[in-house]
């Protein structure tokens, strides 16, 4: 009698292991170059269908869908989300739930997320951006925390609706190294393109964890060096190596690329992001 009574029991803890899953974590640097200081691992979650879950590592966010999320407001606000990161968001008065946007994350440099987001709310026009929904993080207080950045990803998604194709990645200066880790590691696969922006030295090493074949779509990428050539002939060599889709003179070399904090740098690699998408 004992033993008929055990075989529910049994069977119940069988069917618990095979739902039960672990969580994956990422690392500082790229697992495909030099390793790094580990980072915070979380999730990176987010409201509505075609989200995805998961946190710390990459997910697989499905091609041609949107977050669905709703709510929030247009113009430019300032954010918080449930983990405690600090944002600016910029939302065009044209903004509409039904329809998916596209979407940039931005690390600022050392002049600070407030500055960066003027900077921002100026160059959309004159760069074609203006559709664009815009997250700002502050670069020295976020400087290589890429989880920050994933946390910011999950509450705009949540919020607002956004395309998971045209999704996008900037970092600038003191934020380079949060976006890398977002970019290469945390949230590889929601990045349709990056454009690391006048890096720094302690950009050295960095590189895509996964390649495009990994990833299932090939990213777009490319440097803007600001006058660091060596580094960034090093990323675009660890990009090119992963499978991404780079200018043919990448790393940048126009206007600016010579000089740390040049504005018609940061005006192409806004304007690079125009039109690219993960498919």
């Amino acid at each position: 009698m004992a033993g008929k009574k055990l075989i529910p029991l049994i069977i119940l803890m069988v069917l618990s292991l095979m739902l039960w899953s672990p969580g994956c974590g990422g690392g500082s640097k790229s697992s495909r170059s030099s390793s790094g200081g580990g980072g915070s691992t979380g999730g990176t979650g987010g409201g509505g269908g075609g989200t995805g879950g998961g946190g710390g590592g990459n997910v697989s966010i499905p091609f041609g869908q949107s977050s669905n999320g709703t709510g929030g407001d247009t113009g430019v606000n300032s954010l918080t989300t449930s983990s405690g990161v600090n944002y600016n968001v910029i939302v065009p008065s044209s903004y509409g739930e039904s329809t998916p946007n596209e979407f940039l994350i931005v690390y600022s440099g050392s002049e600070g997320g407030s500055v960066m987001t003027n900077n921002l709310v100026s160059m959309r026009s004159r760069t074609g951006v203006s559709s664009f929904i815009f997250a700002v993080l502050d670069g020295p207080t976020y400087r290589g925390n890429g989880q920050a950045g994933a946390d910011v990803l999950g509450d705009v998604r949540a919020k607002y609706n956004i395309d998971n194709d045209r999704t996008y990645l900037l970092g600038e200066s003191a934020g380079s190294t949060g976006a890398a880790e977002l970019g290469f590691n945390i949230g590889q696969s929601y990045f349709a393109a990056y454009w690391a922006n006048d890096i720094v030295s302690s950009m050295s090493g960095y590189g895509p964890s996964k390649t495009a074949s990994e990833l299932g779509f090939a990213p777009w990428g490319n440097v803007g060096p600001g006058g660091q050539m060596g580094v960034a002939g090093q990323l675009v060599a660890a990009m090119r190596d992963a499978g991404y889709r780079l200018p043919s003179d990448a790393p940048y070399s126009g206007p600016g690329s010579t000089q740390h904090g040049a504005i018609p740098q940061l005006e192409a690699a806004l304007s690079f992001f125009l039109g690219k998408t993960r498919q």
